[in-house]
């Protein structure tokens, strides 16, 4: 099911309004999903903690895409009984850098309506900006036309059960819904999967 929530139909007075005006669309719908397993997938826009928080206290996963350069971090290690100090919240930062020492793998995956070759690094790490919560991180690059590979794009999932493979599918399913509108249009969508 694909919900289209035009922007332009919003005040424009701030983005907060845009993300209060989803949260009350998912909500009057939740009804529709209860005892299900729903994801939600956004663009990178509604990928903010406001929307997220309210999505996953409501049951729903939610996957999306983030800056290349969110702070993600390892989970920390535990501290020893008898030492000294506050338990760390976070574990060593996860950056662009470090993540490309992560195992690459590639697969063809169906996305967009065709079999496209992708190359993918993949970590569950905590990620800053929900406090620490845990997800699916998934840095994946798609194969050209013409043989070279796209900038590596940085994907997250709150299901960390999901495999890298599931969350670009997911993610990649948005896709089927742009045709409704365009970016010029400045149509937003949340699509629950």
């Amino acid at each position: 099911m694909a919900i289209p929530a035009l922007s332009r139909l919003i005040p424009s007075a701030s983005n907060t309004g845009r993300l209060v005006a989803a949260n009350t669309l998912m909500r009057s719908v939740r009804s529709l999903f209860k005892g299900k397993k729903v994801r939600v997938l956004v663009d990178s826009w509604f990928m903010r903690r406001v929307f997220i928080t309210e999505m996953t206290g409501d049951g729903f996963d939610v996957i999306g895409q983030v800056r290349r350069d969110t702070r993600l971090y390892d989970e920390p290690i535990e501290k020893k009984k008898k030492a000294r100090g506050r338990p760390r919240k976070y574990g060593e930062k996860y950056t662009p850098k470090r993540a490309v020492h992560l195992k690459r793998t590639a697969a063809e995956l169906n996305l967009y309506g065709k079999k496209q070759m992708v190359r993918y690094r993949s970590r569950i790490v905590q990620v800053r900006f929900l406090d620490g919560q845990l997800v699916r991180a998934v840095w994946s690059e798609f194969k050209n036309d013409d043989g070279s590979w796209r900038k590596a794009a940085l994907n997250l999932s709150t299901d960390t059960t999901m495999t890298p493979e599931e969350v670009i599918e997911s993610y990649g399913l948005r896709w089927s819904i742009v045709s409704m509108g365009s970016y010029h249009d400045r149509l937003r969508t949340i699509t629950v999967a």
